[in-house]
């Protein structure tokens, strides 16, 4: 399989969480993909493009063996939980455990998503940056926060899915303001654990994992030129070719 993703590893990826949960991580072969900035912070242009894989040109993007691809990142976690080896899965079978796991799932994959709008507002001059959509986004963002402290208060029957995601969320939003230097004009020292002592006592504990430790906070290492990520396309394109 190829993971064509974002290789900034200092937010956590709940793919590469779910990969290595699942058992498969050395069944990945990793391609990285920089829809806008580098590693540098240096604008890429398309010479990054997967659009002959995903007609949207997103990561994360995960090719089959057989040439097949899933993309979005929901699609590609339950892909790969399908195929765990590990003994463990981390959507609950169905019943009220699996829809609490996907209700967070979905609400943390949001929390990122928004905070990922607010990195792109951030991209333009101060002075033209929307005042009123910090306005709208953020109370979602907290209140989102708010939700996941209770989560933990009531805790959890094991790992799941929507603790991925929130692995995922949460160490974005911290990778917003070192990587982008985003100084927010209205929460600009925003912490999500400041009054969230459950949230805080699951993250401190969740980051510990070793499907965590394996990739958060260590550098990508390998080749992550853009050829290299085209050669892994045509070869994506030629085992579909061989499919037809």
């Amino acid at each position: 399989m190829k993971l064509f993703y974002s290789p900034f590893h200092t937010f956590i990826h709940k793919v590469l969480v779910t990969a290595h949960e699942a058992g498969l991580w050395d069944d990945i072969t990793f391609v990285p993909t920089y829809p806008f900035k580098n590693r540098e912070g240096e604008d890429q242009g398309d010479a990054y493009s997967i659009a002959a894989l995903n007609p949207l040109d997103k990561v994360p993007t995960l090719a089959l063996d057989d040439g097949q691809v899933v993309y979005g990142s929901q699609a590609i976690v339950e892909c790969l939980d399908s195929m765990s080896r590990s003994g463990q899965q981390l959507y609950p079978a169905p019943g009220p455990k699996r829809w609490d796991a996907i209700t967070r799932l979905a609400l943390a994959d949001t929390m990122f998503e928004t905070t990922v709008m607010l990195v792109m507002e951030g991209w333009h001059p101060e002075e033209e940056q929307r005042m009123d959509f910090f306005r709208w986004i953020w109370p979602k963002i907290i209140r989102g926060c708010d939700s996941l402290e209770a989560a933990c208060k009531r805790g959890f029957d094991g790992f799941d899915i929507g603790q991925a995601s929130m692995l995922h969320a949460i160490s974005y939003m911290d990778f917003r303001v070192n990587f982008y230097d985003a100084k927010d004009p209205l929460y600009p020292d925003f912490d999500c654990f400041d009054g969230r002592p459950n949230l805080r006592a699951w993250w401190e504990e969740s980051i510990q994992r070793q499907s965590v430790t394996c990739h958060y906070n260590r550098d990508f290492e390998g080749d992550d030129s853009a050829q290299f990520l085209q050669q892994n396309v045509q070869e994506v394109l030629a085992a579909q070719a061989g499919q037809s």
